[in-house]
């Protein structure tokens, strides 16, 4: 964030102040030799993001199989923001890189070889009663959204509601990948784990959790309609509008504890 002055306008007047603003940059990755990917980004947690992207795009399943990280800053380009290019080698060379766009209609089926995994194996996780008090553990940790109003947040949280992990990005996606890459990086199972975002679940967060292997996904806001054909296509429990002790519940899949 940058503290910035700038004028604002009340009740028929301007008035000199000073306001933070949210920094973008940008993070060019090249993955041995393949085509570039850049990616808008909050310009922080630039590792952890890079290493969830990698699991959640299906390209490693262990830190250990990204045998060499390399960070170049390029202050010399910096406009409009903060260019950072990201130099990775697998150990085993990745394929093409594609969209990771899957349309999963009602009438379409999913099989489990064209996303790379299984259907998940639902049992008891977390009560209700748990599961609700995770926005009021979430506020203390999203001051920046309040300073700026344009952060999305991510947390990772096990059964007891421990943090594992947190990130906040301009880009809800982004926000995900580097929670998961915190996790990732410290050894962190998913099998138990519970990812909570302040955005849309969108389809592709979903399968960034079942790549992971995270059975619970929580948001704020809404989710859509292809995010909630892969939650029952294959059993991840997902929730949407939790706030204020009240959720919708569009697919259990066996997680909750009732």
């Amino acid at each position: 964030m940058r503290l910035i002055r700038l004028r604002r306008y009340a009740k028929g007047t301007y008035e000199e102040v000073e306001d933070w603003v949210a920094e973008e940059g940008l993070v060019v990755l090249r993955l041995d030799g393949a085509q570039a990917r850049r990616f808008v980004i909050t310009p922080e947690k630039i590792r952890e993001f890079v290493y969830g992207y990698l699991l959640g795009a299906g390209l490693i399943g262990d830190p250990s199989q990204v045998v060499s990280y390399r960070e170049e800053l390029h202050p010399e380009i910096g406009i409009p923001g903060e260019v950072v290019e990201v130099k990775v080698s697998l150990s085993a060379p990745p394929g093409p890189l594609t969209s990771e766009v899957v349309w999963a209609a009602c009438d379409v089926d999913v099989s489990e070889e064209a996303v790379g995994f299984k259907r998940l194996s639902p049992r008891p996780l977390i009560p209700e009663r748990k599961l609700i008090e995770i926005p009021k553990l979430t506020a203390e940790n999203s001051e920046d959204f309040k300073l700026t109003g344009a952060y999305h947040y991510a947390f990772l949280f096990d059964p007891e509601l421990k943090l594992l992990a947190s990130a906040k990005d301009i880009s809800r996606h982004n926000a995900v990948d580097k929670a998961i890459g915190q996790a990732f990086l410290a050894g962190t199972t998913f099998k138990e784990a519970i990812l909570y975002i302040t955005g849309r679940v969108t389809a592709a967060i979903v399968l960034k959790a079942l790549r992971a292997g995270i059975p619970v996904v929580a948001s704020r806001g809404a989710a859509l309609l292809g995010a909630v054909h892969l939650a029952r296509r294959f059993d991840l429990c997902l929730i949407g509008f939790l706030r204020a002790e009240r959720f919708n519940l569009y697919w259990d899949g066996g997680w909750l504890i009732r």
